[in-house]
This record gives C-alpha cells, structure tokens and sequence, in this order.
C-alpha cells in the first residue's frame, strides 16, 4: 500500500485578547515541530471575515507520520506552548488525504 500525503486541518477560535499569544505560540510549536520525521509543511490561518476563527493546515507524508509523531510523549511537550489559548469552544481536527493536487504553472 503506497502512503498518501495527508493534511491536518485544525480549527480552533481563542479568545479575541489570546491572538497575538496564540499566534506566537504556534510560531513556536512550528520551530518544534520542523525536522519531525514525515512532517512537511506547516500554515496558520485566520478567517479574514470574522476574524477570529483560525485553521492550523499541516501536511503529512502520511497518516502513519502523523499518528506516529500524535501518539509519541513528546507530542504534548511539542503543542504545550498552544494548549492554553485553544479558547473557550475547543478545537476541531479532521486529517484529509491529498487526492489530486493542481500546482500552478
């Protein structure tokens, strides 16, 4: 079985006086994350009609790499700095495989 590229989309809305921490603290797990094996590409996201509503997009080698870096203990140490503005309605995390890919020309 060939792995497929994953994507992992988390959506999280902190409180409005938390962005500029939440927003740091992802640069931060970001620089902890980079050279996870499997780990490609990170981007963080703001919806720019609310304004408050963010999409944490990482891409994957696979599912396996990402499962296996999740389930690893250092996982929670890596994601530590973002646990405490996740915000009061949580945070969503689906994982998308990559079916197509159209890259510009």
């Amino acid at each position: 079985m060939t792995a497929v590229t994953v994507r992992i989309v988390v959506r999280a809305t902190p409180r409005e006086e938390d962005q500029e921490k939440f927003e740091e603290a992802y640069r931060q797990v970001t620089e902890t994350v980079r050279g996870t094996p499997g780990h490609l590409h990170d981007e963080l996201l703001r919806d720019a009609e609310d304004g408050r509503t963010y999409i944490l997009l990482a891409e994957w080698e696979s599912e396996q790499a990402f499962r296996a870096w999740e389930n690893d203990p250092r996982h929670l140490q890596m994601a530590a700095p973002m646990l405490p503005y996740w915000g009061d309605e949580g945070v969503e995390r689906r994982i998308y495989e990559v079916r197509a890919r159209l890259d510009s020309v």
